[in-house]
This record gives C-alpha cells, structure tokens and sequence, in this order.
C-alpha cells in the first residue's frame, strides 16, 4: 500500500481560506481535513513481504486498512519482492549497509543468520511481548530465537500435502489415500501410474526421502554422521533413485516438461502431486481453471513410513536494526499475529500461527477449510527445520548430492559419505564463528 500523503495548497487558496476565516465563511467544506502547522506527522513503517497475488490483495486491501484505521497515525507501505536466493543475499548485503525496511517477512530458516549477523533488532523488551509470545506455536517461536534472544516473531506455518487425482483413486476402488509411502508406492506401480516428485531441491525431495526411512542429522541437529550416511538413509536413497529410473517416481523429473499442477486434476499420468496450500488459493482464484478442483482433487496429509511426513515452511516477522520507529513498528508487528487478524489472513490460505486462530481454522466450515484441514493435520508430522545460521549452506550441500545421484549417477554411499562430512565440517566451522557475532 502506498503512503498517503496531503498536497500543499497553493498560496492563493490559502489567503482565500484564510479571508473567508476572517469574513466567518469559509471555500473548504471540511476545516478538520487541512494539514495544520504544527500536526504531528504520520509514522511511516515500510515492510517487504514475498506474498503471492492472491495473498497481496487480502493483506494490502483488507489487512493493512484494518491496522491503519485502528492506528491513525501509522500508515504502512506494503513493499512485495520476490523469494528466491537472490532475494535472500540482496537482503543480507542491505542490512549490512543500512538500507533496510522496518519489517521483513522472511523464511523462518533465515533469522538465525541474520541475527548471528547483529542485523535484527531482539524483541523481548517490547511492550507485551511475553503476552504475545504466548499466544503463538510453540515450535515456530523456538526457530526465531538465537543465543540469549528472540528476533521475530512467526506470522505463518505451512506444509506439503499430498494432492491426489480424485477421478484414478476413484477408479481404483480407494477411498481415502494411503497414510503409507510402501502403499502409495505399491498403488501407483501396480496400476501404472507417477507420483510427482517435483524436482531434487530440498524442499521437494525430503518428504519422499524421509518417507522411505531416511533421515538428515540427530535431533538437534549437532552432526549429520550416523543419520545421512546410516544405513538407513542409504537404503532410503537407493530406493528414491530406483523408484525414478522405474517411473513411479515422476519420470520428467530432470526434464522439466510436466504440468504437475494441471496434471493431476486434468491427466491420468499423476496419481499423486505434493504441494502447499498455495496450490488452491492460486489455482481457485484462476480464471484459467474452469474445472471444480475441490471435486476433481483429494488433499491429504503427506504419506510417511519414516519419522515424518513432510516440511514445516512458514515466515516470520523480524525488525531489522535499521527500523526508523521501533515502537510503531512493534505494534504492527504484534497486531499483525492476532487471532482476529490471522484469521483475515487464513483466508487466503495461510495456516495461522496464533493458537487460537489455528484451533478456530480447522473448525470452520468455510469453503477453504475444505483443503486446508489436510496440511493443518499434516503440520504434526512434519519436520521442522533447525534455527542454525548455516541452514542455506546446509540446503545447498544437500542439494548437490541430489544433484550429483540423480544427474550424474553418483554413488549413493559416497555422496552421502561425503556430503555428510562436508555439513558436520560447516555445523563445526559455524559454532565457532557464532562466537565472534555475540
């Protein structure tokens, strides 16, 4: 949303109020409406979000008027950029420099680094934090902390639901989908059909992974050596490739050529898509999709064999050190985690973070609730991933062994070997370099 701002008058309207001020008459209609010398200015908080089109409109047509209306004298200006790595190293080098926002929505993985880096502002001596605290997920408040404080705060939780084709489980006589990958995966085989596995990148590859039994370090995540390069991590590898080389896992994975969001409502190749709660505030608000999605699509938590389902995603709020007025800024960002306020916010379909809205969410009977119920369930077997600085190296790492097994034919055993060593190298190399930033 753009700042409003009054225009100066022009001089000869001023004298012509300021005479039809002495004459007892006046040419504006509404005195109370003039800027006079001496009003305090409006407070102008900036923040930049990576919302998509669908969830932009809720939050700059109906959020941000709902705020400013309440707090007449802060206006905000809604800033969307684009989440990518990019944007997530553009970031750093601003903050760095100065030349930030007040607020950012970030990817809850990324406040550990920039906390680490002394570009965050710690929030806990803000009017009412502990009572706002309070009210969020557990979880996702753990993953904004770092050393001795809290730098943000979580606005939004997500995760990746299985998406079935309703018309193929139908005709197989399947009711409800599977809650075991060994089934899914026997289903789609035996009767000739894909499950689309989009791509090797973390994001889309772990579920599958972790489904087969395969896991990425202990519980804190201190070491990765005895957890991805176990046995079982290599059997689970072994059985994601052989599952993609037969077909059953999405034959165009490295091709690039399949449509999976259309394909598994409108094709009979996909049994099985995964995807997030995005996938149906975009495509039901699309006028490209002329087909009843909620009847031609089956949402369901995603299957597992091992410790978990899928992923946790989701964004924080985080006050970067170079924010011009922290209190506004501050309660912005704690109205903004409201029951009342995420509950706006569900209706694009982000899954609330706020306790409570979240509990009144999968109550309600609201057509959204049709598809979101499955990855609100979802989000209790899902993995968390850890509030370390290095996570995006970490990421990077992982993603080249995939690459290197998939495209390359690397040899599981070794890739895990020794892209195990090379995390627990940097977990290493991090805690030591932590200690510099404190």
């Amino acid at each position: 949303m753009k700042l409003r701002t009054l225009k100066a008058l022009p001089a000869a309207v001023i004298m012509v109020a300021a005479l039809g001020g002495c004459m007892g008459n006046s040419v504006i209609d509404d005195m109370s409406t003039v800027k006079r010398l001496g009003d305090e200015p409006q407070k102008r908080i900036v923040i930049w979000h990576t919302y998509s089109d669908e969830e932009t409109v809720v939050f700059e047509k109906e959020v941000i008027p709902k705020f400013e209306a309440e707090h007449p004298d802060i206006r905000i200006e809604s800033v969307r950029q684009t989440h990518n790595r990019e944007y997530h190293a553009a970031l750093l080098a601003r903050a760095s420099a100065g030349k930030t926002p007040d607020i950012i929505r970030m990817d809850y993985t990324w406040v550990p680094l920039f906390a680490q880096r002394n570009l965050l502002q710690p929030l806990e001596r803000f009017p009412e934090f502990g009572n706002v605290s309070r009210q969020l997920q557990g979880r996702m408040m753990e993953t904004n902390r770092y050393a001795d404080h809290t730098y943000g705060l979580p606005l939004n939780i997500t995760t990746k639901a299985a998406i079935y084709n309703e018309r193929l489980l139908s005709g197989l006589g399947v009711a409800e989908p599977p809650s075991s990958f060994s089934e899914l995966v026997k289903l789609a085989r035996d009767n000739g059909y894909a499950l689309g596995m989009s791509d090797v990148g973390m994001w889309n590859s772990l579920p599958y992974f972790m489904a087969l039994g395969g896991q990425l370090a202990d519980e804190d995540f201190t070491r990765t050596d005895g957890y991805l390069n176990s046995e079982r991590s290599i059997a689970a590898m072994k059985q994601l490739l052989g599952l993609y080389r037969e077909g059953v896992i999405n034959p165009w994975l490295l091709k690039g050529n399949a449509d999976l969001w259309r394909e598994v409502y409108d094709e009979d190749r996909f049994l099985m898509i995964d995807e997030g709660p995005w996938y149906y505030s975009i495509l039901l608000n699309s006028s490209g999709v002329e087909v009843d999605l909620l009847e031609r699509t089956k949402p369901a938590p995603f299957p597992t064999d091992g410790e978990y389902g899928s992923v946790i995603g989701g964004e924080s709020l985080v006050m970067t050190k170079g924010a011009r007025h922290k209190p506004e800024a501050w309660t912005f960002m704690s109205w903004l985690v409201k029951k009342e306020t995420q509950l706006t916010l569900l209706k694009a379909g982000l899954i609330p973070v706020n306790t409570e809205a979240f509990e009144e969410g999968r109550r309600s009977d609201s057509k959204a609730n049709r598809y979101l119920e499955a990855f609100m369930d979802g989000i209790q077997q899902a993995f968390y991933r850890p509030a370390i600085p290095q996570w995006n190296e970490v990421e990077k790492l992982y993603e080249a062994a995939m690459e290197d097994i998939f495209m390359r034919g690397s040899d599981v055993e070794t890739t895990l070997r020794e892209t195990s060593e090379k995390i627990d190298a940097l977990l290493a190399n991090q805690e030591k370099k932590s200690v510099l930033y404190k």
